[in-house]
């Protein structure tokens, strides 16, 4: 017989091929089989979906770094890691607009009110939030190479370690984030505030423990980094309001005050 995934001849008695690692399967599929295969992918702690987690947790350098230097099958590779991010970020937001969306509190100056350019900002971004979020992968990668590379590592290296970046901390958040809209959504867009927060946080640990420096110039890195994830992340805001602009879903009278 064949191995299913590689074509390459196998032995009776084989239970994985010993060309590309599969697991053999001769039988149908079935509920059980499935099951036992979701399992087994999922909730393993052994398996190469834990061991990214926890490694991109405590030593991201190690997950990424061994990913550039060419080790493909220790942890979970870049655009796999990426797709559960978005799809446990797309099942959110599913959750936000139908359970969530009327209780979200827009008002998080405090100031009593809601622009219609918030509610429209807002709409606009639930509508299209996996391509906004991956709109902050170029971000990480540009602010990351003109910050930190100690390694020398070039732009495509820098976006997989701003994809694992990126796709780590929307699969960490995800059950503060799913508990919030459940138990407490008018708190919602405060709690998004935190979780900017925390995203440069992470990324800036990312970078310090990837491209070590003395304590002293990773300071100043730092520093660096945050000036131009601001920028970048105020020009994608722009973008988006300057976007909504042209395809008139925002007008300029939507900006004035309102009337007393």
């Amino acid at each position: 017989m064949t191995c299913k995934n590689c074509e390459n001849p196998l032995r009776t008695d084989y239970v994985y091929c010993p060309s590309c690692g599969a697991k053999i399967t001769q039988v149908r599929l079935t509920f059980k089989g499935l099951f036992t295969d979701i399992l087994e992918r999922f909730f393993d702690f052994d398996n190469s979906f834990y061991r990214t987690v926890i490694q991109l947790t405590v030593r991201p350098e190690l997950v990424i770094g061994s990913y550039v230097d060419g080790v493909r099958r220790r942890f979970l590779n870049p655009m796999t890691y990426l797709g559960f991010a978005l799809g446990i970020s797309g099942f959110l937001y599913f959750v936000m607009q139908k359970y969530g969306m009327d209780a979200i509190d827009l008002d998080i100056l405090g100031t009593g009110t809601s622009s219609p350019v918030q509610e429209k900002v807002m709409d606009f971004t639930l509508e299209y939030n996996n391509f906004i979020y991956l709109t902050f992968i170029p971000l990480i990668a540009i602010s990351g190479i003109l910050s930190f590379n100690s390694r020398g590592y070039n732009l495509p290296e820098h976006l997989v370690s701003a994809i694992y970046t990126l796709a780590h901390l929307a699969i960490i958040t995800f059950p503060f984030s799913l508990l919030v809209m459940l138990v407490i959504p008018e708190y919602y867009m405060g709690y998004s505030l935190f979780t900017f927060i925390i995203m440069f946080l992470y990324s800036a640990f990312v970078l310090i423990r990837l491209h070590p420096y003395s304590k002293g110039i990773v300071v100043v890195r730092t520093g660096l980094f945050l000036i131009l994830f601001l920028v970048g992340y105020f020009a994608v805001s722009i973008g988006i309001h300057i976007l909504l602009l042209l395809t008139g879903v925002l007008e300029f009278s939507d900006y004035l005050p309102p009337q007393a």
